[in-house]
């Protein structure tokens, strides 16, 4: 392209471009993208506007980009005052030494040439991941959501960006190895309660085969689950019935139940993020009550309720067995 991108901002992560970054331009109106960004929607991001006059204009993005330098200082062109140990905000355009990994002006945080702020690196020091504070994801804003999620914001703020931009879903493996105490402890009771239950009833079908072990295999060969694993292979036979396809399907239950909510689990919490907001802020507060306080008392994290169903989960199922064997 015989066009320069230097200050035209990404029309799909919003970040400030320069002709050395990864870019790939549009085959039917040269808009530029980070290539990331594209492969990412996996088309242009003024597709729907194409041939209309809200398409990319060429010429007019770069005459838009060289008045927003000029009143910028040139900060994207090589002027002198452009030391060679400083670069700009991809953000906001304000020059960094290229030690910094945070804005000073806008507090964002500084990324590898063409990576998109949302799925990509965040850092602990910046609560939102590198999402503008204002910023719009659904009906809510990151602020707001930073608020309400209260813990490892960094990580759920830009992923739900991600989610409800690109349309898809997202992988969480607290959701998938520990589903029943990670829906309690983000205050997602009835959920919570709904997976514990189905997690329970996979656990039944294993009693069958529990109790054929505990009857025909010798002490020796419990020992260890290799020892477990060894005897049973060697005297399949003995074992080859009903108890023994009810423990398989127990398990392929189980673990069919842990990948969808590894897959949704993210989605599931977005809009119980996203309710929670709107009926906080539908809710007549407390003259000393801020929106931001009430929405960390209404979200937030219960600790203590995810670490007793952590536990309390095989207790359970424990206790299931025991009535089991004592009444079946």
């Amino acid at each position: 392209m015989g066009i320069s991108v230097e200050g035209q901002k990404c029309p799909v992560c919003g970040a400030y471009m320069f002709d050395n970054d990864d870019l790939v331009f549009c085959p039917e109106c040269g808009a530029p993208h980070h290539r990331d960004c594209y492969e990412a929607i996996g088309h242009c991001a003024y597709k729907d506007k194409h041939g209309t006059s809200e398409g990319y204009n060429p010429e007019a993005a770069q005459k838009e980009a060289e008045q927003k330098q000029s009143q910028q200082g040139n900060l994207f062109g090589d002027e002198p005052h452009f030391e060679d140990n400083t670069t700009p905000c991809r953000f906001c355009g304000e020059p960094l030494a290229k030690t910094e990994r945070v804005c000073h002006r806008c507090g964002r945080p500084q990324m590898a040439s063409g990576t998109p702020p949302f799925g990509g690196p965040s850092f602990a020091f910046d609560p939102l991941g590198g999402v503008a504070p204002n910023e719009q994801i659904g009906d809510v804003t990151a602020d707001e959501i930073k608020s309400y999620v209260a813990v490892n914001t960094q990580r759920y703020v830009p992923r739900f960006k991600g989610m409800k931009l690109f349309k898809r879903s997202s992988w969480n493996w607290a959701a998938f190895l520990i589903p029943e105490a990670w829906f309690f402890y983000r205050k997602m009771y009835l959920p919570g309660i709904l997976v514990t239950v189905l997690l329970v009833i996979t656990n039944l079908f294993l009693f069958p085969f529990s109790d054929v072990i505990a009857a025909n295999i010798p002490e020796e060969a419990r020992v260890s689950f290799v020892t477990l694993s060894n005897y049973i292979t060697e005297n399949f036979k003995d074992f080859n019935g009903l108890p023994l396809y009810l423990a398989i399907g127990s398990i392929v239950a189980s673990l069919a139940i842990r990948i969808v909510l590894g897959f949704f689990g993210d989605k599931i919490y977005l809009n119980t993020v996203t309710d929670g907001i709107k009926t906080v802020k539908s809710a007549e507060l407390d003259v000393d009550t801020t929106v931001e306080t009430a929405l960390s008392r209404k979200g937030g994290v219960n600790s203590l309720l995810g670490l007793i169903c952590l536990f309390a989960f095989d207790i359970i199922v424990d206790l299931i067995h025991l009535i089991y064997i004592a009444y079946i």
